[in-house]
């Protein structure tokens, strides 16, 4: 809820984006809200705006984006103008996932990708290729990187790679055409075919945020595998159709075949355990059922390849072979299928494990009861205690409640109270062992918690009484995606952040500048903001004091907002905040203060664009 209308929606994400299409802003019953084009500022904002003075109601936000890695992600925020309002609830929805027309490009490109490289190995090592081969799989490749360029910014690393193999596609398809008549560029594209191999590693989850090189060479060193298979099967269906000896050229292919299947199964489970966070999520996400589907296809052609090379080859049986071979094609077909799948979800590192998120809010602890928060994964936990009863409130990225969940606390097994609240009735000492889904967080248990409201209270006016505040803060969603930034605070209305490599921004009353390293600044209007205000500012309950030294305080409160946790270290003498950790869905937040009424430095940046 906002006492006043905003000028935009902002939305920060952890890695760069690019705006999709059908971002919409609309009030709740009736018609768009939206003052001009939603844009990307630093690379990782999101700003939608508004009209200006939107009367009291209800607003939804449809936005949708598109990352660096291909993958369209969208949601819909609500949210409330004027004082008193009920919580708002979203008049818009929004699907994700791939669509039909996304997995059939995939499924081209990959078809054409491996069988171009694979025919080319085949060439090189084995045997001599028909051309025609590479024709149709460069036109494969090109009208599937077609299929997916439709709605995906060039400027982002999937679409410029995607680019580069359609024109990679489009010369080695120039070849494959022309050489027939010039014996001379025969080799020509087969060589062109190998430049394609790097695509799909540079284009995907290999190269996202946070992963080390060794899974890019993994990657391409797994894509090649799998051309040098499925490729050298469709070269060598050709090479069976004809009347020369083909002993010689079977030898060869099934030692180059045995190696590569060896080589696809180590890279294979180097990957999978890059892309899940845990073994349940093989059949609690797409991303692992679809992996499953891949492995199975995977062992029923590494059955026939058993059958080809200790059965059918020593006997010569050319007509079984050929027949064999055919069956392993369909069998890839099926397989690239499932791999069309896996590269357009999100991998299982990039989701939650619960089997089922509720629709509603979860309920909100007693007043009584002491709450403080924690990350588990890409869940947000709270722990809430009194008098021996103890509640968990796990909060999913989109910050409804997580049901299906094994929970427990100090081993006892829990029950539910509500959408996303799991409730126990445990002794406890110091601690609190709680459990998620196999996750372990360790919770401070005061023996005589004393209520904090008024303490938080003048720690808020200390705080707003500051002339400045310098702060590093830490930013997480998940266990991989998190961004450190640098802050200040200044007296009346100035704020100044610098996240460690990446964007900037500054504002200054109704203006702000923004950037993405060294670019130009980029102004936009911006709704003035008092400074320097609290994170934690706005309506507050259960304020309790965890903890007292020499010099600190520490105190644990929440705002039903959200909702979101705060455990704050205050110091004791002048009530000013030390560290901070706020949680709330999506929203990991630590706090380090470095320094108050430091001298002013924000200004106007210069050079402006």
């Amino acid at each position: 809820m906002l006492g006043s209308p905003p000028a935009s929606v902002r939305l920060v994400f952890d890695d760069g984006v690019r705006v999709g299409s059908g971002v919409k802003a609309i009030r709740n019953g009736g018609g768009s809200v939206l003052a001009g084009k939603a844009h990307v500022v630093g690379g990782r904002t999101l700003v939608v705006p508004l009209r200006h003075d939107l009367p009291d109601g209800d607003y939804t936000v449809l936005w949708r984006v598109v990352s660096d890695d291909g993958h369209t992600i969208a949601g819909v925020t609500a949210f409330g103008v004027g004082a008193g309002r009920a919580p708002p609830t979203a008049a818009l929805s929004v699907r994700n996932g791939p669509s039909a027309m996304d997995v059939v490009s995939r499924w081209l490109l990959f078809t054409g990708l491996l069988t171009a490289v694979g025919a080319a190995f085949f060439r090189f090592a084995v045997g001599p290729v028909p051309v025609r081969i590479m024709l149709g799989a460069f036109l494969l490749v090109f009208i599937g990187v077609s299929g997916l360029l439709h709605d995906v910014p060039i400027s982002s690393r999937f679409g410029g790679t995607m680019a580069a193999l359609a024109g990679v596609a489009a010369i080695g398809a120039l070849f494959a055409a022309i050489a027939p008549a010039d014996p001379v560029l025969e080799p020509a594209p087969f060589i062109t075919a190998l430049l394609l191999l790097p695509g799909p590693s540079i284009a995907g989850h290999a190269l996202d945020r946070g992963r080390s090189a060794i899974e890019v060479v993994a990657d391409i060193v797994h894509v090649g595998a799998a051309s040098v298979w499925l490729g050298g099967l469709v070269a060598l269906g050709f090479s069976l159709r004809g009347p020369d000896d083909h002993v010689a050229t079977l030898r060869r292919f099934s030692n180059v075949a045995l190696v590569s299947v060896a080589v696809l199964g180590l890279t294979g489970g180097v990957r999978a355990l890059s892309e899940l966070n845990s073994f349940s999520q093989l059949w609690t996400t797409g991303y692992g059922r679809a992996l499953i589907a891949k492995t199975a296809l995977l062992a029923a052609l590494v059955a026939i390849g058993w059958i080809n090379r200790y059965r059918l080859i020593p006997r010569l049986g050319v007509d079984g072979l050929r027949r064999s071979v055919a069956a392993e094609i369909v069998l890839f077909g099926g397989l690239i299928v499932a791999v069309a799948l896996l590269t357009d979800l999100r991998p299982g590192r990039d989701r939650t494990a619960p089997a089922a998120i509720a629709v509603g809010p979860t309920p909100l602890p007693a007043r009584q009861m002491v709450v403080q928060g924690q990350e588990a994964g890409n869940l947000a936990v709270a722990f809430a205690v009194r008098a021996g009863r103890e509640n968990v409130i796990v909060l999913g990225p989109n910050g409804a409640g997580v049901n299906g969940l094994s929970v427990t606390i100090n081993s006892a097994t829990t029950g539910s109270c509500g959408s996303g609240c799991y409730e126990a009735f445990v002794p406890l000492g110091g601690t609190a062992k709680v459990t998620v889904n196999g996750r372990t967080l360790t919770f401070a248990v005061p023996a005589n918690p004393r209520p904090a409201a008024r303490l938080v209270a003048r720690a808020t006016n200390a705080f707003r009484a500051l002339r400045s505040v310098d702060y590093v803060e830490r930013l997480a969603s998940s266990p991989r995606n998190r961004v450190v930034a640098d802050f200040t605070l200044e007296r009346p209305n100035r704020l100044e952040y610098r996240i460690r490599g990446g964007a900037s921004g500054i504002v200054i009353g109704n203006r702000r500048w923004d950037r993405e390293g060294n670019d130009p600044w980029q102004p936009s209007p911006q709704s003035p903001t008092p400074q320097p205000e609290p994170i934690w500012a706005g309506h507050v309950t259960n304020a309790f004091l965890l903890q007292t030294t020499p010099s600190s305080y520490v105190v644990a409160f929440m705002k039903p907002l959200g909702p979101t946790w705060f455990t704050v270290r205050l110091d004791r003498r002048t009530l000013l905040p030390r560290e901070l950790r706020m949680t709330t869905a999506s929203h990991f937040m630590t706090h380090r203060y470095l320094r108050f009424n430091a001298p002013a430095r924000i200004t106007v940046p210069s050079p402006v664009r």
